[in-house]
């Protein structure tokens, strides 16, 4: 059935319906308190929220001991994945910022895409797909979006270890998230540039690095073969089906102001 909508200025279909742009957990109460501003970004075509919801609400209906172990592996080549067994997924978690922060000005809560943890462990994931991230907050220039995840999510994290991800689509649709990513591999730079109200130096800070949505559609595939459960391969066969084809349609989309940033 053909999907109701218009073309946006930039010739980006908006559909009437946010739903349209769903295949899973179409009528989540989620949406029913959710603004207006983030609704108006699911009906876009190029809505990152849309991606987001389908990829991980779908992988959340999967044993994570079938998928956490290859989403890490794609995002931290080299080191060890972590016990799955009581991970859980969370999307569009309000997290506050450190206390110490706001001596020096007012900053809001982050709303942070993909949440996934467990009890001894935390991994905050922004997604992008054609855009880019944001380079400072309204009170401070200088903190970019990957910084503030950073620093929020160790401070959410307490005692627990934490890791961070920028999902991006390419490096270069998201040039200036992944040299950020880049540069704070190097935690003394992290460190430095949040050690006035950071003092305690992130001890739990253990990975941070770029992760991109074609590996994101391996790890389902390789859900959909591998769940235990036939209901669980049916979700992920349907998400990873449906990923591959928005990843080309994806990567063809002008930029739009229905982008989620």
């Amino acid at each position: 059935m053909a999907v109701e909508g218009r073309l946006s200025p930039s010739g980006v279909w908006i559909a009437d319906d946010f739903r349209s742009n769903l295949i899973i957990d179409r009528y989540d109460p989620v949406f029913a308190d959710m603004r207006a501003s983030k609704l108006k970004h699911l009906r876009s075509a190029n809505s990152e929220d849309a991606v987001t919801w389908n990829v991980f609400r779908s992988l959340r209906q999967v044993a994570p001991e079938v998928w956490l172990p290859e989403l890490w592996r794609h995002a931290f080549p080299g080191t060890s994945a972590p016990e799955p067994g009581r991970a859980t997924v969370s999307l569009w978690k309000s997290v506050a910022p450190p206390l110490g922060l706001l001596a020096g000005g007012d900053e809001g809560e982050s709303e942070i895409d993909v949440v996934i943890e467990a009890p001894t462990w935390v991994w905050f994931i922004e997604a992008k797909l054609g855009s880019d991230i944001s380079t400072g907050t309204t009170t401070r220039s200088e903190r970019d979006q990957v910084l503030r995840n950073i620093d929020v999510g160790t401070h959410y994290a307490g005692v627990r270890d934490f890791q961070f991800s920028l999902l991006i689509l390419s490096e270069p649709r998201s040039r200036k998230g992944a040299d950020r990513v880049d540069q704070y591999r190097t935690f003394d730079i992290v460190r430095s540039l949040l050690a006035l109200h950071r003092p305690d130096g992130l001890p739990n800070l253990q990975h941070v690095g770029l992760l991109k949505w074609s590996k994101v559609a391996q790890v389902l595939s390789y859900a959909a073969t591998n769940a235990p459960q036939a209901d669980e391969r049916i979700h992920a066969e349907r998400a990873a089906s449906w990923l591959r084809h928005k990843l080309p349609e994806a990567d063809n989309l002008l930029p739009d102001s229905n982008h989620h940033g």
